[in-house]
């Protein structure tokens, strides 16, 4: 049989779009504190933000091979994923992480760049298996949906010797990234700086007045990145989004030099006695003792100060270690509002959504289970 070559467009006709408005994706928001959301991106906040992401480097982006694990349902993954193949970049995807696969396809593929988060750094910082791969190749380690510690970045660095770990900040509901580390060394702890095109500001969580450098409260947002709304929940959109800012409900501030810095969730901050005692600090700071693996912190009810600090701690392997131990460390490099008056409970894992954030609301629940059976 013949074939006939027939030009599209005699069978289709193309549909008016409006790029502002026409919805191009819909993805989840993390769902840390409940259910997730699916998230409406229109196709001009994709364009958008492939725009921003389209700048030079000083290694063709064709030449390089990337390695992500990061979901596809988030925008972290679904963006970095439109981009690199826009950029012509190899991607080495790996749909779960599994130790050896993790570490084998960087050795077995010369991996130069990787997307990270949190616990991911955590495990190269930390883990033995590391030290049986060569992961030499590795130059860049881009990090992000939770804040990444100074301790574990200089762990990194001083473990495997990667160059260049860079931290950004941003939401599913603002497409990908808000504030990026620039190719000039940024200060430990910073996310970076407010990309172009994007507005930024500090409000008091209270009376909503903008804040000046060095005042913590809530970060919000402007821009062609912003979600058109959450699919079907007109209330949670409404809430998130005032006025064209966004609120991402995340407590930081930003110093005299612009610079962004990420200090925790609003709803996850433990009241004790007055002092708001962010959970994320505490984290760090354990992360630093070398016989404890992972960590979470949450508030712990209390009727006379409110809530306590309580650590959840996985122990490295074949180590020991008593609560008594690990309240002692925190009580030596801590302020006395952060110490675990609440205690320490062992566990064998720390809870946590595909995107590296830890489900505090799974290790609330396991607390008033253990509660109820005393």
């Amino acid at each position: 049989m013949k074939s006939k070559k027939i030009a599209s467009k005699d069978y289709f006709d193309t549909a008016p779009a409006n790029k502002k408005d026409d919805v191009a994706l819909i993805i989840c928001s993390s769902g840390t504190t409940g259910l997730p959301k699916g998230v409406q991106l229109t196709q001009y906040n994709i364009l958008f933000t492939l725009d921003s992401n389209l700048e030079p480097t000083s290694i063709p982006m064709g030449e390089i091979t990337l390695l992500t694990v990061i979901p596809w349902f988030h925008a972290f993954g679904c963006i970095t994923l439109i981009t690199t193949t826009v950029l012509g970049t190899t991607l080495v995807y790996l749909p779960k992480f599994e130790e050896n696969l993790f570490l084998g396809a960087i050795q077995k593929y010369r991996v130069l760049m990787a997307f990270m988060v949190p616990p991911l750094m955590v495990f190269l910082a930390k883990h033995p298996l590391v030290d049986k791969y060569d992961l030499s190749s590795l130059m860049v380690l881009l990090c992000g949906a939770a804040p990444l510690s100074k301790d574990t970045q200089d762990l990194i660095t001083e473990r495997i010797g990667v160059p260049i770990i860079r931290q950004g900040y941003g939401l599913s509901e603002s497409t990908l990234s808000l504030l990026v580390q620039n190719d000039e060394a940024c200060k430990p702890g910073s996310v970076g700086s407010i990309k172009l095109g994007i507005y930024g500001k500090v409000i008091d969580t209270e009376t909503g007045r903008a804040l000046g450098p060095n005042q913590r409260g809530e970060l919000c947002f402007k821009g062609d990145c912003i979600m058109k709304g959450y699919i079907g929940d007109t209330k949670s959109t409404q809430s998130m989004i005032i006025d064209g800012w966004l609120h991402t409900g995340d407590i930081g501030y930003f110093d005299d030099d612009f610079e962004f810095f990420i200090v925790d969730r609003i709803k996850e901050l433990i009241k004790y006695k007055g002092f708001q005692v962010p959970p994320a600090e505490i984290e760090a700071l354990l992360l630093t003792n070398k016989k404890i693996n992972d960590a979470a912190v949450i508030g712990k009810p209390d009727e006379e100060s409110g809530e306590l600090p309580l650590a959840f701690v996985v122990k490295q392997p074949n180590v020991e270690l008593s609560e008594e131990e690990v309240i002692k460390f925190v009580a030596e490099h801590a302020s006395p509002a952060k110490r675990l008056r609440g205690g320490v409970i062992f566990v064998n894992n720390i809870p946590k959504n595909l995107s590296g954030k830890i489900l505090r609301r799974e290790l609330r629940e396991l607390l008033k289970n253990r509660r109820s059976k005393l």
